[in-house]
């Protein structure tokens, strides 16, 4: 019988373990610090089980700066990373997978001061 109760126990927990929100750096840029900043647009929508944020910075290198910060502080959980810096710009992007789930997030940065970010990903890889 207690053979049977740890074993229940070591299931539920690893059932728990696994369905964890992911709790990346990068989601805390959505906390609404940057509403109503005329240098920043955010979009969020849900649709068909997926789930997209995105960021569009213009001219503001100090916010462009924090969102680089947050995805670096993040690439070590990061399943794929690259990063290529081109004549048009620079482009990060990497794949960190959550509760068998892979969320995408990506940045552009051009060479006149904006940039563009984003997070997507299944609803089921944010719960």
């Amino acid at each position: 019988m207690k053979r049977l109760l740890i074993i229940i126990t070591c299931i539920l927990t690893a059932i728990a373990a696994y369905a964890n929100p992911p709790k990346l750096n990068v989601e805390k840029l959505f906390d609404g610090r940057y509403n109503g900043s005329k240098d920043v647009t955010t979009t969020i929508y849900k649709s068909n089980g997926n789930y997209y944020r995105g960021i569009t910075v213009k001219n503001n290198p100090d916010i462009i700066k924090k969102i680089a910060e947050a995805i670096s502080k993040d690439v070590p959980r990061a399943k794929e990373y690259s990063d290529y810096n081109g004549p048009d710009g620079q482009y990060t992007s990497l794949q960190i997978v959550n509760n068998g789930e892979i969320i995408y997030i990506g940045m552009q940065r051009d060479k006149h001061g904006g940039a563009f970010f984003f997070i997507q990903g299944k609803e089921k890889a944010f719960k």
